[in-house]
């Protein structure tokens, strides 16, 4: 149960050590060192790292990369069996600064607008995500649209995190989540002040 995984992965929220980062920072200057330590002291960043090593995903997309503050600590998990495929709007040279990509070669950052297919990497193979990550522009219209363009691809089983589920933008969709794509469990995890949502695709038992 999705559930199960849960619990696991909070009792080790406290194993990861954000600090561990700061030399594999491609900006190695104080403000990105204070921006990367300030982020993850959000618990959702840091909990990621032990998540994955329970939950073991061969494929991993996010929507909606900036920095790449999570993908950092994603690709910081000791379980290192995944690929991990992160899409962002240009941001004038700063999209996934903070990672110094040369030392992730399971990392694979994609410039551009997710919700246009054709920036994704024609070796992308969407269908086999076993995890998703939606982060992106926080307005309801733009979640409304990854969704409606992204559930074909939303395979048994696979797992979506969802930041801010309950900020005024995005909490109306989070509401209606179970209309728009099949849910077997849906939970809210105690990680962010404003809300991080997990859900897993399937019918409900």
């Amino acid at each position: 149960m999705l559930q199960d995984l849960i619990d696991e992965s909070l009792k080790k929220l406290e194993d990861f050590d954000p600090t561990t980062l700061l030399p594999d920072l491609s900006l190695a200057n104080e403000g990105a060192k204070k921006d990367v330590l300030d982020k993850t002291g959000t618990a959702y960043y840091s909990w990621f790292p032990g998540f994955l090593e329970l939950l073991k995903s061969k494929q991993i997309v996010e929507l909606g990369g900036a920095m790449g503050v999570g993908d950092i600590c994603m690709l910081n998990s000791f379980y290192k069996g995944f690929e991990l495929w992160s899409i962002t709007l240009e941001e004038h040279g700063l999209e996934f600064a903070y990672i110094e990509k040369d030392k992730y070669p399971n990392f694979h950052p994609v410039v551009g607008d997710d919700l246009d297919l054709d920036n994704w990497p024609k070796d992308l193979d969407l269908f086999k995500t076993d995890l998703w990550f939606v982060d992106s522009l926080h307005t309801e219209n733009q979640l409304r649209q990854e969704l409606d363009l992204y559930k074909p691809f939303f395979k048994k089983d696979a797992i979506i995190l969802f930041d801010d589920i309950f900020l005024p933008e995005l909490e109306p969709v989070w509401q209606d989540l179970e209309n728009i794509i099949p849910i077997k469990e849906k939970h809210s995890l105690p990680l962010h002040h404003s809300g991080f949502g997990c859900v897993q695709i399937g019918e409900k038992e």
